[in-house]
């Protein structure tokens, strides 16, 4: 009773939202009403924009391209508290990787998927009136 399983974390995972940082959005609707969910909006639509803008300068070759689209991507998961997805388009836009059409790259855009989707689907949650 009381031990834990040797399975059990030792800490809970990080949230793929940061509270505090949807605190802050939503604190901008008392000035401006619908602030929040326009910010969201714009988050939507322009997220998978980048996300293809990277694709294209991956298979293009333009490490500098997609270290740029990998930042504003990375600015904006920032602002709407999204840490996996900030996590992922670090390491994207500090890219390490010599080989941008190798397997390791290639995992990394399928976080970088997973990390979007998952974003996406929690911020329309908090807004579904969009």
């Amino acid at each position: 009773m009381g031990r834990r399983s040797p399975e059990a974390p030792a800490m809970a995972a990080a949230p793929l939202l940061e509270p505090k940082a949807l605190e802050l959005l939503r604190m901008l609707d008392r000035d401006q009403p619908g602030s929040f969910s326009e910010f969201v909006r714009m988050f939507v639509h322009e997220a998978p924009d980048l996300v293809r803008k990277m694709e294209q300068a991956q298979q293009a070759g333009d490490a500098d391209e997609l270290g740029k689209a990998a930042h504003y991507l990375r600015s904006a998961a920032l602002a709407m508290g999204a840490s996996q997805l900030v996590e992922v388009c670090h390491g994207l836009e500090h890219n390490d990787i010599q080989d941008l059409h190798g397997p390791e790259m290639a995992d990394r855009f399928n976080q970088l998927r997973r990390a979007v989707r998952n974003a996406l689907i929690l911020l329309l949650q908090e807004v579904p009136q969009i």
